[in-house]
């Protein structure tokens, strides 16, 4: 059950189709797992803080893992998943059973396959542009464990993608071949 050479290839495209699919389980169900799980407690806000705190530390660690997995060009699939755990938390049940399963399918498969030969610098500058998006998701975190309000998240997280993006337009355009994402 090895990835495939376009799994491969388009790492990132599959990620973020697994990402929206999981998002996208917001159009049946509203409410994150984390406040399904502390709704009923004596101290909803406290809890859900806690548990925003835990996923802002899985957030991290993931970020982490995998900035200086690229800056020595390895392998990043720990990391991806801790934070894939991370940012999962922000999402509705099947959201987050969607992500959570459909990111570890997608790292299983490519650990089973021989990887290609790196085609991008290993340098930490290079390793945090490309990281750019997870960078932001954790500062965003931070913000939302401070205030717990949904609508600066919602806008800093939106920031993050598109600073992203504009830091590393997609290399379907620039004729290479993306590794180790």
């Amino acid at each position: 059950m090895k990835a495939t050479g376009f799994e491969s290839r388009h790492q990132t495209l599959l990620h973020q189709l697994i990402v929206l699919a999981a998002v996208l389980t917001y159009l049946i169900d509203p409410g994150d797992i984390v406040w399904r799980l502390v709704r009923q407690t004596s101290a909803p806000r406290l809890w859900e803080r806690t548990l925003f705190i835990l996923a802002t530390i899985l957030i991290a660690i993931g970020t982490a893992l995998c900035t200086r997995a690229r800056a020595s060009n390895r392998p990043h699939y720990l990391g991806e998943l801790f934070y894939a755990i991370g940012l999962a938390s922000l999402l509705p049940v099947a959201g987050f059973i969607l992500l959570v399963a459909g990111e570890s399918l997608r790292l299983f498969r490519l650990t089973r396959r021989h990887p290609d030969p790196p085609s991008e610098p290993a340098t930490w500058r290079h390793a945090f542009r490309r990281e750019t998006v997870k960078w932001g998701i954790f500062l965003s975190m931070i913000a939302f464990v401070i205030t717990l309000k949904d609508r600066i998240a919602d806008v800093l997280v939106v920031a993050s993608f598109l600073l992203g993006v504009l830091l590393n337009p997609p290399s379907v355009s620039r004729g290479y071949r993306q590794t180790w994402r």
